[in-house]
């Protein structure tokens, strides 16, 4: 509680006649989590077990408590950091099947995919080695070509409770890899409920895609369940999923005649969850997670080709965390966590070949799936366990926002320590391991960051994280590498209040990435497509100095008749170390041999304005209805490869002079999605509209793109909690797509039916 309030009677009166007032009426049997209701020519949405009215701040409290950009940073009206949240609504609408699905919709950010290596984020020019994938706050294990494949993290309206977007360094919380921002998947854990009280539910999610030329069905299947016993309450989420690939044909428009392969690979996720909490005493909670996972994707990538290219990914987790909360005087109660995973994490790639057979399913297990014709041919067999122990405290020494204290007005501080320990091998289709003598890599960290508000203006948000990394192994070379290395990631963020709503944030960092160790130890011998790859023992982290300055205006007393979060953002970010690939001069048996090295620096900077019209009562007619927009502009100023520029170009320099531009980074990116609701049904009519300008590549161009969507959503509520929803969108209808460079698979028609209790 604000210290401000604590024993002031007429004032807990006040703030407790407030609250009540902007409760609606009790709510009816039939209202579900999130559906409207007009009751006595009032509209209301529920949350929790209280109505609303649609203009009550507190329907946007679950959206703006966000943990991803700072542990401390919990005020939804002077936050410093910003960090975009897309929660379970937001993801059943769009029918998102995978994690990929969710963020293309995202502005600022894209997904590139190949059908082989699954789909990488970009996001604000930077690519997929240089934003972070977290679950639940903890960095997602297994990469291939150094980036996680968004595909293969399966999301679900029934187990993610949101997830959170953060741009801009962030390694001073979280370490390697946030450079250029952080995506955190926030999944639904255990809740303690009526004693002795077990429910269950299920989730059936089918449907399919209409397309030129033909289509098919998916199935995404879920079952759930919860239950509270005694001190402890225990969750339980399935889910299984299948999305069929598609072949569009010729790249000439108008062409579906199928030309022998996939535009959109085949894939097929699974997730078993298990998350178990109790409360012993008071103030002490304990909470142990189990989570397993498969994600496979088959694709023929040639037509004709007598094969079928084939990717296994299996991980199994599990973790547990221990929260204690202390009274020792403070302005709140100190908060003590320790948190322990242990992960690992499997890739498979193989070929499966045809054999006799004039074609192969897309998968072939011989347990679910018919049999293969053949054998497949394995040809890269890699495994990364790791395990991780995390300590923090957050302290809360002032905190009082009417009455200023000779320390300010908020003053807490949260600190931590992190040890990791990773171990990794990768194997050929020979059985040869190919981290020659490597994988094995120890990293101690601590971190801690300061929340001070010294006036009612102003808000101060410094931190700082310190890495410390320990590698052993041989280098592919020969090279000894028993070294050790430091990685500092220092930050620090401001927030001005301004008169009328307005305000001015802004933030400096470093941020940081180590060598991965397929560069740092990889053997790899292709000589059949005329290169061998060896890693470098001796590679240094990449770093990065990014600077974000936002001017934003928040309006949530309807003063123009509706709620608005308007805000311009310029960001740079200056990369240097950047690790590439570097010819060594020699060759084995005249393939040649190539290596990496620390030899790229490269800078981006955009300019991003978003807009955000939320929650609208209007009137048509006799129809009630809720309108809302989002719109987001990209301008991509500069994505450059400096590395040829002189040195003394720090802020980059023309193309006459070096810079090269970074590929398929678009400079012109505008997101748009409206939606209206209607009162009486509950129903929802949405429109989105993404456009990306041209892309360059090495010595091309990508051609740009409008994609639009609209669609309708329609929920149902019968029995005693069971519910249905029907969602029809228009994909693409503009059919814009191309076969290397997407979009795709081109216009067609999704059709979703849900049903869960």
């Amino acid at each position: 509680m604000k210290s401000g309030i604590v024993g002031c009677v007429p004032c807990a009166f006040f703030v407790t006649a407030v609250l009540v007032a902007a409760v609606g009426p009790p709510v009816p049997a039939d209202v579900g989590e999130g559906d409207y209701v007009e009751l006595d020519g009032v509209d209301y949405q529920r949350k929790g077990e209280a109505l609303y009215t649609l203009d009550d701040p507190h329907l946007d409290d679950a959206r703006s408590i966000t943990i991803t950009g700072s542990r401390l940073d919990r005020d939804r009206h002077k936050k410093l950091v910003r960090a975009e949240v897309i929660d379970g609504d937001a993801i059943g609408e769009t029918g998102a099947r995978t994690l990929a699905d969710v963020l293309e919709e995202q502005g600022g950010v894209q997904i590139n995919s190949s059908v082989g290596l699954g789909s990488e984020v970009f996001m604000d020019g930077l690519d997929g080695r240089h934003v972070l994938i977290l679950v639940d706050g903890r960095p997602v294990n297994g990469k291939v070509n150094n980036r996680v494949d968004v595909s293969r993290l399966p999301v679900s309206a029934a187990s993610i409770e949101r997830i959170e977007i953060v741009r801009g360094p962030m390694s001073a919380l979280y370490g390697s890899d946030a450079l250029g921002g952080v995506i955190n998947i926030i999944t639904k854990k255990a809740a303690p409920g009526a004693n002795g009280v077990v429910d269950l539910g299920g989730e059936v999610d089918v449907g399919g895609q209409l397309l030129p030329g033909g289509g098919g069905p998916w199935s995404s299947m879920g079952a759930h369940g919860h239950g509270a016993f005694g001190p402890g309450a225990l969750r339980l989420d399935l889910l299984a999923q299948s999305m069929p690939g598609y072949d569009r044909g010729g790249i000439v428009s108008g062409d579906t005649t199928p030309d022998g392969k996939n535009d959109v690979p085949d894939r097929r996720n699974t997730s078993l969850s298990g998350d178990f909490s109790v409360t012993p005493f008071a103030g002490w909670t304990l909470r142990s997670t189990l989570t397993a996972t498969t994600a496979d994707t088959s694709a023929t990538v040639a037509g004709g080709a007598p094969f079928r290219d084939m990717a296994e990914n299996r991980e199994i987790a599990w973790s547990t965390t221990s929260t204690n909360t202390i009274d020792a005087g403070l302005a709140a109660p100190v908060t003590l966590t320790s948190d322990l995973r242990i992960d690992r994490y499997t890739h498979l790639f193989s070929k499966q070949p045809k054999g006799d057979a004039l074609d192969i399913p897309a998968f072939c297990d011989g347990v679910f799936e018919p049999a293969c014709a053949a054998e497949k041919q394995v040809r890269t067999e890699a495994v990364k366990d790791e395990a991780r122990l995390e300590v923090r405290s957050d302290l809360v020494f002032v905190d009082d926002a009417e009455t200023k204290t000779p320390w300010g007005r908020e003053l807490s501080l949260s600190t931590g320590a992190v040890l990791l320990r990773e171990q990794a091998s990768r194997k050929n289709d020979d059985g040869e391991d190919t981290l020659v003598g490597g994988g094995e890599r120890a990293t101690a960290s601590v971190y801690g960051e300061l929340l001070w508000r010294p006036l009612q203006w102003l808000s101060l948000l410094p931190g700082a994280r310190l890495d410390a990394f320990l590698i052993d192994g041989v280098g592919a070379t020969g090279t000894s590498n028993d070294n050790s290395g430091l990685a500092l990631g220092p930050k620090l963020a401001a927030r001005v209040e301004l008169p009328v709503g307005f305000s001015v944030r802004t933030a400096v960092g470093r941020g940081f990435r180590l060598p991965s160790f397929e560069e740092r130890f990889l053997r790899f011998d292709h000589s059949e497509l005329g290169y061998i790859v060896e890693g470098n023992a001796l590679l240094r982290p990449e770093s990065s100095t990014g600077v974000r300055g936002e001017v934003g205006f928040v309006d949530d007393d309807l003063v123009f008749g509706v709620p608005v979060d308007l805000g311009v953002e310029l960001s740079a970010n200056f990369l240097e170390n950047l690790i590439t690939e570097q010819a060594l001069g020699t060759s084995v048996k005249g393939i040649p041999v190539f290596t990496y090295g620390n030899a790229s620096r490269a800078l981006t900077t955009a300019l991003t304005t978003r807009a955000k019209l939320g929650r609208w009562p209007a009137a048509l007619g006799s129809v009630h209805v809720a309108l809302g927009l989002d719109a987001t502009w990209q301008y991509l100023l500069n994505a450059i490869d400096v590395s040829g520029c002189p040195d003394d170009a720090v802020f980059g320099c023309g193309a006459n002079d070096g810079a090269r531009s970074l590929p398929l980074r678009p400079a012109h990116a505008v997101d748009i999605t409206a939606r209206a609701v209607l009162m009486a049904t509950d129903t929802t009519v949405f429109f989105r509209a993404d456009v990306m300008s041209e892309r360059p590549l090495v010595n091309d161009v990508a051609p740009g793109s409008v994609v639009l969507a609209a669609g309708i959503r329609q929920p149902v509520s019968f029995g005693d909690g069971d519910h249905a929803e029907v969602v029809v969108g228009l994909e693409n209808l503009l059919d814009q797509t191309n076969a290397q460079y997407g979009p795709r698979p081109g216009r067609h028609m999704t059709i979703n039916l849900r049903v869960w209790r």
